[in-house]
């Protein structure tokens, strides 16, 4: 007997080597068959889900893509400024300018790029037309016909058609930034939230079939609130109950949304507009840097007024109901 117990044979090999199981008595070869069964099932897992996500990815979508012929005034163009920043925040993911920027480039995420919308070197202003654009704003759909990926068109579709207009004009206005930037790239984890389905894209989400408004009047209305709250992404992250919860495609370490209905506290006019304009909350807490409060602080005084008077007038709901 040797100092762990095994009987050696005249090799020197013990009986429990000469089994081939480890320390634990466990049979070494059925150890690897486990593991090697576990590799191929990932590897198999990752594959369907990949093809699941190439398959959302490449669906083509046959819409009649409508331009229109875009106002040159400077009161519209100007209109068209006022929407881009304050209410659509196109900046947060554009960049100043609109030049394009990377918005994420994470080896195990991907890499998920924002274009360039000038007509500068490497920008699509003077590769994409009228219609082009406005089929990207309004159903989330690229030249190519498929979907755009991390572009807030289900709120966009919502535009009316003279503000779609105005807006376009101020993006046709732009001066030219030369700015080339690199193509979009899946990672793992992105094609597992794809495959999954726990990664929504734009033109799955969106009636195609909805015809949009001529225009509307802006008032401090509950009627032009709800219009600003659905094209201004409040109802994207507080989610179209404005119950608020966990938000869907926020990067990690993001806090859940707020309650914004009486279910969650009766915001007043001021606590509101301090929110917005200031990114406190009340009692003086400050708000997260992921609310956009460098774009809602531009809103107008009866701007604010209209949201505040639609997110008050909705059902009391707990947080992250429906």
């Amino acid at each position: 007997m040797d100092g762990y117990g095994a009987v050696r044979n005249i090799s020197g090999t013990s009986s429990v080597q000469r089994q081939g199981l480890n320390h634990g008595g466990f049979p070494m070869r059925f150890l690897k068959r486990v593991v090697l069964a576990l590799v191929l099932f990932l590897l198999l897992g990752g594959g369907v889900l990949y093809a699941l996500a190439s398959r959302r990815l490449a669906k083509p979508y046959e819409l009649i893509r409508r331009g229109g012929e875009l106002p040159t005034d400077s009161a519209s163009i100007a209109r068209g400024e006022h929407l881009a920043t304050a209410i659509g925040k196109c900046a947060e993911c554009h960049g100043d300018g609109l030049g394009g920027k990377v918005m994420v480039d994470d080896p195990m995420f991907g890499r998920f790029v924002a274009p360039n919308l000038t007509r500068g070197v490497g920008g699509v202003g003077s590769s994409r037309s009228d219609a082009d654009l406005a089929t990207a704003l309004r159903h989330g759909v690229g030249v190519d016909g498929k979907t755009l990926v991390f572009m807030p068109s289900e709120e966009y579709s919502r535009f009316t058609e003279a503000d779609l207009r105005d807006l376009l004009a101020y993006v046709r206005s732009l001066p030219p930034i030369d700015r080339t930037l690199p193509g979009r790239r899946l990672g793992p984890i992105s094609v597992g939230l794809l495959g999954a389905k726990k990664l929504p894209l734009p033109a799955e989400a969106i009636d195609h079939g909805r015809v949009p408004d001529d225009s509307i009047v802006p008032e401090p209305t509950v009627r032009y609130g709800e219009y600003l709250a659905n094209v201004g992404g409040c109802t994207g992250c507080h989610n179209p109950a404005l119950s608020g919860g966990e938000i869907v495609g926020a990067p990690p370490g993001t806090p859940i949304a707020a309650n914004l209905t009486p279910g969650g506290r009766q915001w007043s006019h001021e606590e509101f507009r301090t929110a917005l304009r200031d990114g406190m909350r009340p009692g003086g807490v400050t708000m997260h840097p992921f609310m956009p409060v460098r774009f809602t602080k531009l809103m107008t005084d009866q701007e604010i007024e209209a949201v505040w008077r639609y997110v008050t007038s909705v059902p009391a709901r707990k947080l992250g109901e429906r």
